[in-house]
């Protein structure tokens, strides 16, 4: 089998926008999304250079194949590749080049034929990426956004990403959250506004409960902290057992894994299911953000 790489958008000035481009029309594994600029006077940190990337989406006509925010999706690719998003040049010289890349994936492995977002039709797939122009903290930006196709390629899936904002709810407490049914859930990702600092042991979100047809499934009754220190599994903390490495990455998200040992064995299967549902136990009445990793039988 065969693959192409090739660019889709080369070296466009990164500016308040939303840009659109057609997707090639081989079956497609995944994109690579780079966005580079200049250090404005101190190092820019990762949420700030995240933070020039708003939210990016791929479209099959009118259905949603992918829709992140630029936070999330650094988080997704931290779950399915244990490693941080490749960030340069982490130094704190002025006008220093530095460069984040996001990996857009529509499998949970790269180069899998038999996972990978099916051909498609000329104009049929479309990639949207809401930016806003770099400035203050990074600046002078380009962007370039590249594709891996794979060709001759018959996936019997592909792997689709959504995310939804969950409403601060009025009040702490539990707050139940519908999940989409139909197809089987990889894993979900919960990304909280509040995380503990000093002298609190205060969570956004302190308990997650999942609950199928109205029973406990899976996570019966698991905590925050608890979930936060699952991220070893995911690669998502090298040693930073000092003050000047900063907070963990990702900050403020944990994830509720179906797909433990990448074998399928635990995949959440909601087909038929009349409710699919997770209990939030929520320690601050305040918004939070679910993203939602399924796999679509093509």
């Amino acid at each position: 089998m065969d693959f192409i790489r090739s660019r889709l958008i080369a070296d466009r000035t990164a500016a308040t926008e939303i840009i659109a481009k057609d997707l090639p029309v081989n079956p497609l594994s995944h994109l690579i999304v780079t966005l580079e600029g200049y250090n404005a006077t101190d190092e820019a940190t990762l949420a700030e250079i995240l933070a020039f990337i708003n939210k990016i989406e791929v479209l099959y006509s009118s259905y949603t194949v992918f829709s992140l925010e630029s936070e999330d999706i650094a988080a997704l690719n931290q779950y399915l590749y244990k490693a941080h998003p490749i960030l340069t040049a982490n130094i704190a010289t002025d006008n220093a080049t530095r460069s984040l890349s996001l990996i857009i994936p529509f499998g949970r492995r790269i180069f899998d034929p038999n996972e990978c977002f099916p051909m498609t039709k000329k104009g049929e797939l479309t990639l949207y990426i809401d930016m806003t122009a770099p400035a203050t903290s990074f600046d002078n930006g380009i962007i370039n956004v590249e594709t891996v196709e794979l060709i001759g390629a018959t996936p019997k899936r592909f792997l689709k990403c959504s995310s939804k904002t969950i409403p601060a709810p009025g009040a702490t407490g539990d707050n139940d959250i519908e999940l989409p049914t139909g197809n089987d859930i990889v894993a979900l990702q919960l990304r909280m506004t509040t995380f503990p600092t000093t002298s609190s042991h205060t969570y956004g979100i302190d308990v997650v409960k999942l609950l199928v047809n109205n029973k406990e499934l899976g996570y019966a009754m698991s905590r925050a902290q608890c979930l936060v220190g699952d991220g070893i599994f995911h690669g998502a903390h090298l040693p930073r057992d000092i003050a000047a490495f900063g907070q963990i990455l990702p900050p403020k998200t944990i994830w509720l894994d179906f797909d433990p040992a990448r074998d399928d064995q635990f995949l959440l299967k909601t087909a038929g299911v009349s409710s699919c549902k997770l209990r939030l136990t929520m320690g601050v009445n305040e918004a939070s953000y679910l993203s939602t990793f399924e796999l679509v039988e093509v």
